[in-house]
């Protein structure tokens, strides 16, 4: 049955994030996060037009902060088919989309489908994988289908064929969902292959696990672990039902003119003509404008709009549920304020700014950009 009450569907969020806690101390941030990105809905290109897609993230991270036991725990959670691939530098393009085998003995042709074929991929350590690995499941990221060949016996031919990701059982709907979580560990460098701002962009989010208190890291013992389970809380069904209620919410005003003047800010002026076709006025400080020219080479992509505003209206959604506990009577009149504008910039715009790389020697990050963008853009 459709979940399509937000009080009901409060419930349901609330004790999937709940899950996840109860064995990952000091993640509330991240579990936040991870379920904010399942439970953003994304356009992407369709044959003839737009159609929906998933959030698809990545987490920058130290080994042994709890990554992988996240997204299992999360998926636990949600009953969803769960696919791996851990990067390495021997990882062929079958070994994500699988490929046609022939049985040799009675000569039958079987698809035999790789991790790609799933609800969630976890991707660990993506940058460890080679680029012409890289690009079979990035592919599948923007068009939600993977080409795979196909024998026509009776032709005679070898056809590419679109399998599209990925079902969601008994839905009535016919409804897919496939999201991407990604890894990368971001002190090693040797034996990695680097993702280009073009496959970047791909990711609507970014973020860390963060840190727990003393408190909460004097929690990781067996004893508090151990007899934890997590339980089955909504289906995927369910998690495509809330990005609908996430479809009723708007932009207000300001929070619309706020992302654009992110947009704005995040590109050098010397650029205006070739990002905008036009100089542009920067509603923000002096300070930002320079600091930006000297450091950075590119900012946010047009595309970029799609995915600030539905992480925007998702976090609203999200507020909503777990900041007010009066009684939603209906999400038509809710709309997106400056302050979710505000939260989601730095989860959505901190991979995709590509800077100078003079910036490496003066210690000077995407990080740095994002919050004096944030700081020093006059409000609407």
């Amino acid at each position: 049955m459709a979940l399509t009450d937000p009080n009901e569907a409060r419930l349901l969020v609330k004790k999937a994030l709940a899950q996840p806690a109860k064995i990952l101390f000091g993640a509330e941030r991240a579990i936040f996060r991870t379920y904010l990105a399942l439970f953003t809905p994304l356009l992407r290109d369709s044959k003839k037009r737009k159609g929906w897609s998933c959030a698809h993230t990545i987490v920058k991270d130290l080994p042994g902060t709890g990554k992988t036991a996240l997204f299992n725990y999360v998926s636990d959670s949600l009953s969803a088919k769960l696919g791996r691939v851990d990067g390495r530098p021997d990882l062929l393009p079958i070994d994500f989309t699988g490929k046609e085998d022939r049985d040799k003995f009675t000569g039958i042709r079987t698809m035999l489908f790789g991790p790609l074929f799933s609800h969630i991929l976890f991707a660990d350590e993506i940058n460890r994988t080679p680029p012409k690995s890289q690009a079979p499941f990035l592919g599948a990221m923007e068009g939600g289908h993977v080409i795979l060949n196909k024998t026509d016996e009776k032709r005679g031919v070898i056809e590419p064929v679109a399998f599209p990701l990925y079902p969601v059982p008994n839905d009535t709907q016919g409804r897919n969902f496939f999201i991407v979580f990604a890894t990368m560990n971001p002190i090693e460098f040797e034996g990695t292959y680097p993702l280009s701002e073009a496959q970047m962009e791909r990711f609507t989010y970014d973020f860390g696990m963060g840190a727990p208190t003393r408190e909460q890291e004097m929690m990781i013992r067996f004893e508090n672990v151990m007899h934890q389970e997590i339980e089955i809380v909504m289906d995927l069904g369910q998690v495509l039902d809330i990005q609908d209620m996430v479809k009723k919410i708007r932009l207000s005003p300001q929070a619309d003119e706020l992302i654009m003047r992110h947009i704005e800010n995040s590109w050098p002026p010397s650029k205006d003509k070739y990002r905008f076709g036009e100089s542009r006025k920067r509603h923000t400080t002096t300070d930002l404008v320079k600091f930006t020219e000297e450091y950075v080479i590119s900012g946010l992509s047009r595309r970029r709009n799609y995915h600030m505003q539905m992480a925007a209206l998702t976090h609203r959604l999200m507020r909503l549920f777990l900041d007010e506990d009066k009684e939603i009577i209906s999400l038509d009149n809710i709309v997106a304020e400056v302050d979710d504008v505000k939260a989601i910039a730095p989860l959505t715009m901190e991979h995709v700014i590509l800077l100078h790389p003079k910036a490496a020697n003066e210690y000077i990050t995407t990080e740095d950009v994002v919050q004096r963008i944030v700081s020093e853009t006059a409000l609407p």
